[in-house]
């Protein structure tokens, strides 16, 4: 298409049509519920564990409401969630950006990052996973790459976050590493008929208890609406289950570089999991503790939690930063009253999720509905935009 035409498509906001990533283990119905999609056939009982809300491969509606019936997003697992889709009539993000990056994105943020889009946004419902960690930010590997990442909860969570202060390393990494060797006793045995599921599940929960690798990192509860800020790397971290203090598990909304895990993470835990033919997950127990930062300060994790700082507060709405650095930015605007409204003129593309509430979102000559759990993108070239309140409260988380 010309670049007059490009121009004209992109002066207006298009709702984001979400990857919904079904896992039946770990997932849940709060984000389809969240959405108001609990009752669409296609959807029925899954349990969905995470929503791509926006990142390289998302694709944009020209529908002018998320409460349109014909609006629904893209039924996906994890490991086809990132093969690039098309669906009817939509727009394939990548392709804009192929045709011109700055009209897309904005100048300032193709300087910074680069033509492609390097940002992951995700709407996450998960119990536990594994203990982890990715290499520093701004360290360079040929193979391995940073992962920089943050974490905005919606609902009470449970986590593990830095290790505990004057733990002995040794002790850590021989404790991880005779786990490793014992789960892969117990899976080969599984895999070969000689012991049953049911006794290998008996003998792992006795393994842990018996090793208890969580004594060496610090466990703490989250509180909704708090955000905890991994982006500098080499910090451990995993998602704890608990059914009293977390029970929905972790419903967050994560921005993250664009890094797939198989280049980014360490494991050296992957607590006990085993799958019914045997199987376990592979660990990278070394790596871990070569790429682990264990300095007291980053281990804080108090360090990691993050304030808002309100930008501007007016009777109409509150505009507050919750992040700042190279990767990504986010923002929470809280529009107070019905018929409420916040504008803003842009130089880069804004990416708003609305968290809760109902908001008209206008760009150009065209205004859409975004309801909770929805987001719409508005590029660089639409130049300004305005968001108008159509509840008693809305907030708005905003990517860019």
């Amino acid at each position: 298409m010309t670049q007059e035409t490009l121009r004209a498509k992109l002066q207006r906001p298009y709702l984001v049509i979400p990857k919904l990533v079904e896992q039946p283990t770990w997932g849940g119905r709060y984000i389809v519920e969240t959405k108001g999609w609990q009752t669409r056939e296609n959807l029925g009982t899954l349990k969905i564990g995470q929503s791509y809300e926006l990142f390289s491969g998302s694709n944009l509606s020209p529908l002018s409401s998320s409460e349109d019936p014909t609006f629904i997003g893209e039924l996906t697992d994890s490991a086809h969630a990132k093969v690039p889709t098309h669906p009817d009539a939509s727009l394939h993000l990548a392709d804009l950006i192929h045709e011109n990056p700055e009209l897309v994105l904005g100048t300032d943020v193709v300087a910074e990052r680069g033509n492609t889009f390097a940002l992951l946004v995700k709407y996450t419902q998960a119990l536990g996973n594994s203990f982890q960690v990715h290499i520093k930010d701004g360290v360079s590997d040929p193979v391995w790459k940073p992962k920089p990442e943050s974490w905005y909860y919606f609902e009470p969570g449970l986590v593990t976050l830095g290790v505990k202060p004057g733990i002995n390393w040794d002790a850590y990494q021989h404790t991880t590493e005779s786990i490793q060797k014992e789960m892969e006793a117990f899976s080969q045995a599984v895999t070969a008929g000689t012991l049953s599921l049911e006794d290998a599940q008996a003998k792992i929960a006795e393994l842990l208890a018996r090793h208890d690798p969580w004594q060496f990192v610090n466990t703490l509860p989250v509180k909704k609406g708090q955000l905890i800020d991994l982006s500098s790397g080499g910090l451990h971290h995993s998602w704890e289950e608990d059914a009293v203090q977390a029970p929905l598990g972790n419903v967050l909304y994560e921005l993250q570089a664009e890094a797939m895990d198989r280049i980014s993470t360490f494991r050296n835990f992957d607590k006990g999991k085993i799958g019914i033919d045997g199987s376990i997950r592979s660990v990278q127990i070394n790596e871990y503790f070569s790429a682990i930062d264990r300095s007291a300060e980053l281990n804080d994790p108090e360090n990691h939690i993050v304030q808002p700082i309100i930008a501007t507060k007016t009777d109409e709405y509150t505009l507050e930063h919750l992040l700042d650095n190279r990767h990504y930015k986010l923002d929470r605007l809280t529009l107070h009253g019905l018929d409420t409204s916040f504008g803003e003129q842009i130089a880069r593309y804004k990416h708003l999720f609305v968290k809760n509430g109902r908001v008209a979102v206008t760009a150009g000559e065209t205004t859409i509905a975004v309801t909770a759990g929805h987001s719409c993108f508005i590029s660089a070239a639409a130049t300004n935009y305005t968001v108008a309140n159509h509840a008693d409260h809305s907030e708005i988380l905003v990517s860019y």
